[in-house]
């Protein structure tokens, strides 16, 4: 981030995400950065509605080119700016405690910048706004491959807790109303307690790959993890993730920790794997990180880390 970027904030008070041009009208670009700060379908440690102003106030004075990973023959791997030709497209508008109102926004929202050729990338927020975002980029392309990093499978039924949708449903809605193309659709990082069988025995039946962190380091099943990834980008596809998918020693701040979470370079092998994909991916979020929890600082600046590497 340059310097005339930060005097830019210290003037006019706005912290743009990293540093990116502020425009609120949708319009022509590679992508757009959307905050969606609604936390209504939270059963548990709410506080997410906060979490884009977390996430922008971390991503003042963050470089914007990552560091390259590893050598490449010898030689630093340099690239172009992860941002470039991105724009901050603010907040999304959501009302607080209408989660059905929050749904259509974030898909009248998300809808109205990719018919631009816009790729979307949102902050969060609860992961249910995760569904409005779905209906919206598969009205357009059909039925999405999803990458979901999470602790939770999300695929309830919200029978327990009177209501068809809450932020652990959307991927069971999703798959219902054909949203997603579930031979390319890959969860990984499972491993919250359940109270039953339900929601596993659900994706399975769909067709679902699901990955615990046990299994993804395991050595012996790389090939089927990379054959898993690989399918998700063979046609269009979204990149979406909890940031409870990370062990709570590095993300705290977030609804539901579940601890023996994912590492940083877990993580970012996961999302690294969408350089592949024979079409950048049309939509991606960070989810969940609520800023009112113990540990949020610390929390939004590993997010902020992941997001650079999701643009890059």
């Amino acid at each position: 981030m340059s310097a005339d970027v930060l005097m830019q904030g210290l003037r006019t008070g706005l912290t743009p995400f990293l540093g990116l041009p502020l425009v609120l009208d949708p319009r022509p670009a590679t992508g757009v950065v959307l905050g969606v700060p609604c936390d209504a379908g939270v059963i548990n440690r709410p506080g997410a509605r906060l979490g884009p102003w977390a996430l922008r106030a971390a991503s003042m004075g963050l470089g914007t080119h990552p560091m390259p990973g590893r050598l490449r023959e010898g030689r630093l791997a340099l690239g172009p700016t992860a941002a470039h030709g991105w724009l901050d497209g603010g907040n999304i508008p959501t009302l607080p405690f209408s989660l059905k109102e929050a749904l259509e926004t974030v898909q009248a929202t998300v809808g109205a910048w990719a018919m631009t050729g816009c790729r979307s990338l949102l902050l969060g927020g609860d992961h249910a706004l995760t569904l409005g975002a779905l209906r919206a980029l598969a009205r357009q392309h059909g039925p999405l491959g999803l990458l979901h990093l999470d602790a939770h499978p999300d695929a309830a039924d919200g029978a327990a807790w009177g209501t068809e949708i809450h932020h652990g449903t959307w991927v069971r809605q999703a798959l219902e109303e054909g949203l997603l193309d579930p031979a390319r659709v890959v969860q990984a990082g499972l491993r919250a307690p359940r109270f039953d069988d339900g929601e596993l025995a659900f994706l399975q039946a769909a067709g679902v790959r699901m990955w615990t962190p046990e299994d993804l380091r395991d050595p012996r099943l790389d090939s089927r993890l990379a054959a898993d990834l690989a399918a998700v980008g063979r046609g269009p596809a979204y990149l979406s993730m909890d940031l409870d998918a990370l062990d709570p020693v590095l993300v705290p701040a977030v609804a539901e920790p579940v601890p023996g979470g994912l590492s940083l370079p877990e993580a970012l092998r996961l999302i690294h794997a969408a350089r592949s994909w024979p079409e950048p991916w049309l939509g991606a979020d960070l989810m969940e990180l609520a800023p009112t929890l113990e540990g949020a600082e610390a929390s939004a600046r590993v997010a902020v880390h992941l997001a650079l590497h999701l643009l890059a």
